[in-house]
């Protein structure tokens, strides 16, 4: 059985097939009319599902990374603002995909426990904990200061005639725009590093960008995101944005983006759009899609630990499961839901079994923070679920950290999905 994920121009993108030996293939097929072919091998039953979705399940479930052949073609990739690296590993992918190898240039971050966990996995060859604003601080249009020419000396010189990046990822804070907050919501300080991304573009000239952030972005007082639409377009770029559903690609969880593709390659014209519909699935993928496997493995270690609750907690959970419920009604719920108006149907909720997950947060480990508890076990779910839920692979180590951290950690990633689809989209 095979499965193609089709756009209507030129045939489908990318074919998956059952082969013998309990093997998946994938052929992506490039614009040039070249064809990559990988593949995964499968350890669970298989039975009932496309072929595109057999490939997605066993990746998540892997416990070794894939490897990328010695003589591919290597692409420089800077991830800016880069979290834990749900979007490099989605690159990463999307260059084993096409037959290259991801060259890991420069990760930056704030935290050093989070930028960490980025290193553990993709080993760039320069780790940089410091503010964005300290490596590029020049004004759009300015001479490259100090600051940047030593920023350029770190990436280090491009091989042959090649660009010094190929491509630029990066998701600039976006609690100042998030939904979830009420206070500085489209009017934070930290939403104007959005557009140092333009800054980086002025002086490094990268090829590719790909800027992720949340929906609200786009309606910030001062206009961060179509200033630098702008500066990019400016700079010779062409410029695609949107928002998209990581669900809609296969993600098993409702999570909103705003995505922002930029490319100065003429060879063809960045669309948003066009590389969610490339890659969109026919049917959402459930919770219980995504961590099935996992029921019953709870342990002491962290990433498999769900939070111990109180009486009260346990109760409110119990209640859910022996009424066969998915919210809590405001009878069951403490005073600040209890006695006055609120809209928070899903917090206190748990999970359904048949649908994605709703949007993770930093608070997973809470009833109390979102729909977080386990669609058929008494307790919320542990790290281990919410990275699965987040679309990161088991081979994927989140290391020996408390679970504090790890839902810091894995709560603010992107989906590596997200960066597959969008890299794919722009490499090909």
């Amino acid at each position: 059985m095979s499965f193609q994920l089709d756009l209507g121009l030129g045939g489908p993108v990318e074919t998956f097939e059952f082969l013998e030996g309990d093997t998946v293939s994938r052929i992506i097929k490039t614009r040039s009319g070249d064809s990559q072919l990988s593949t995964v091998n499968l350890d669970f039953d298989a039975s009932g599902m496309a072929a595109a979705e057999a490939y997605d399940l066993a990746w998540l479930r892997s416990t070794k990374p894939p490897r990328h052949h010695r003589d591919s073609p290597g692409v420089r990739i800077v991830d800016l603002f880069s979290g834990c690296g749900g979007l490099s590993l989605g690159l990463f992918e999307a260059c084993r995909a096409l037959g290259m190898k991801a060259n890991f240039v420069l990760a930056n971050d704030i935290d050093p426990d989070i930028l960490a966990v980025y290193s553990d996995n993709l080993a760039p060859r320069i780790s940089k904990c410091s503010p964005i604003e300290a490596l590029f601080d020049g004004g759009l249009g300015d001479e490259p200061t100090e600051a940047e020419l030593e920023a350029l000396n770190l990436l280090g010189e491009s091989p042959s005639s090649s660009p010094l990046v190929d491509v630029l990822i990066g998701g600039p804070p976006c609690q100042g725009h998030s939904d979830f907050n009420n206070h500085t919501r489209n009017d934070d300080p930290k939403n104007s590093l959005y557009m140092r991304m333009a800054r980086f573009c002025e002086v490094v000239a990268p090829t590719h960008v790909i800027i992720e952030n949340v929906p609200g972005v786009a309606r910030d007082r001062g206009s961060v995101a179509q200033r630098t639409w702008a500066a990019l377009r400016d700079l010779g770029y062409e410029v695609s944005s949107g928002v998209v559903d990581a669900s809609a690609v296969g993600v098993a969880q409702k999570r909103r983006r705003s995505i922002t593709l930029a490319t100065r390659s003429r060879d063809f014209k960045p669309s948003v759009d066009e590389a969610i519909r490339s890659a969109e699935v026919k049917e959402p993928r459930s919770a219980l899609w995504a961590i099935k496997d996992l029921a019953g493995a709870v342990s002491t270690r962290a990433i498999d630990s769900s939070t111990s609750p109180n009486a009260e907690t346990f109760g409110r959970i119990s209640y859910l499961f022996d009424n066969d419920l998915y919210d809590l009604p405001d009878d069951q719920r403490p005073d600040c839901h209890r006695l006055k108006h609120h809209s928070y149907k899903s917090v206190y909720g748990r999970m359904y079994p048949d649908r994605p997950a709703q949007t993770l947060t930093t608070g997973f480990t809470v009833m109390g923070r979102g729909r977080f508890v386990h669609p058929t076990e008494r307790r919320t779910i542990t790290p281990h679920e919410a990275a699965r839920l987040q679309f990161f692979p088991d081979f994927f180590d989140f290391g020996e950290r408390p679970r504090t951290l790890l839902s810091r950690v894995i709560g603010n990633a992107v989906p590596p999905k997200l960066g597959y689809v969008l890299g794919l989209h722009l490499l090909r």
